[in-house]
């Protein structure tokens, strides 16, 4: 039977987790702030995998040298890096309309959709319970989307696309995470996303109109760049159990910041349907913990 990973690899996950949500959830307000200056959302999601390849390659090409490039399956590693790409510009899109904490909300069922497509893709059994879980959670999804309502607005879908990208993302990194390299993933992650946004960028390019905003470029790049290497780590190290509840903290920055920046904060039927998802996404990673705990007791 495997056995349990020590406590501190457990806690470097953890750790690890919160650090990537809280550096996502400043890449957003970034990336919110450059898209509604002028800046197309494109030429944003370009300098962000630019400068987050900039930024691996000087942290992480003097200790790692080639192995920095080398993956096992390149072709696994082209398909998430594509993933994560959509991801990015989707979000990017639609945060331009939404508020912080309202994207960051819909993007909190993520986990819900791992697990529900966790038993085709993983082979990962479900049980009644998670199932109930799952189907609350997506209640909880379209209490904040809201769809046919009068106040709906159609952005968010862009969001749900954007979290249905980013599961997939995830459901990679769960299945080939133990087999790679933390700093190969994310870099090899950061070429695909630049090679993807770079022939687009000459017909849209708008230059910095000032030294703010093109610091917010290059910080776009160091957050995207840290916040992806920690998340990479953090499920390298423990079971998704262990790490996906601490992926809900990037609400808490993201209301922080959304009222900070824009002085936009959620109404009450976001929170609501934000509580509704984070509860279930919390039950849904106890049941998996409880499972994980079965599993590897001897």
């Amino acid at each position: 039977m495997p056995s349990s990973p020590p406590t501190d690899r457990i806690l470097r996950a953890i750790l690890s987790t919160i650090v990537a949500m809280a550096c996502f959830a400043i890449l957003n307000a970034m990336s919110k702030t450059l898209s509604t200056s002028g800046y197309p959302v494109i030429h944003v999601i370009w300098a962000r995998y630019v400068f987050a390849f900039a930024f691996m390659l000087a942290i992480f090409l003097p200790r790692s040298g080639r192995q920095l490039f080398s993956v096992r399956r390149l072709d696994t590693q082209v398909v998430r890096g594509m993933l994560l790409f959509f991801s990015s510009y989707l979000f990017f899109h639609g945060v331009v309309y939404l508020p912080l904490a309202t994207a960051a909300a819909i993007s909190l069922s993520s986990p819900i959709i791992v697990t529900a497509l966790s038993p085709r893709l993983l082979g990962e059994s479900v049980g009644p319970r998670r199932w109930a879980a799952v189907m609350v959670g997506f209640i909880g999804a379209l209490i904040v989307v809201r769809p046919g309502h009068a106040e709906f607005d159609w952005h968010a879908l862009l969001i749900v696309a954007s979290t249905v990208c980013s599961s997939f993302y995830q459901l990679f990194s769960r299945r080939y995470g133990q087999t790679e390299r933390p700093d190969a993933s994310a870099t090899v992650a950061t070429i695909v996303g630049t090679v993807a946004a770079t022939p687009f960028v000459p017909f849209d390019w708008v230059t910095p109109t000032s030294t703010w905003h093109a610091l917010l470029f290059v910080g776009m790049g160091i957050m995207a760049g840290t916040g992806h290497y920690f998340l990479t780590i953090a499920y390298s190290q423990a079971p998704a159990a262990v790490v996906t509840p601490f992926n809900y903290t990037q609400l808490i920055g993201s209301t922080i910041l959304g009222y900070a920046a824009f002085n936009d904060f959620p109404d009450t039927w976001t929170w609501v349907g934000a509580a509704v998802i984070v509860g279930s996404g919390l039950y849904i990673g106890y049941r998996e913990r409880v499972r994980w705990r079965e599993r590897t007791r001897v």
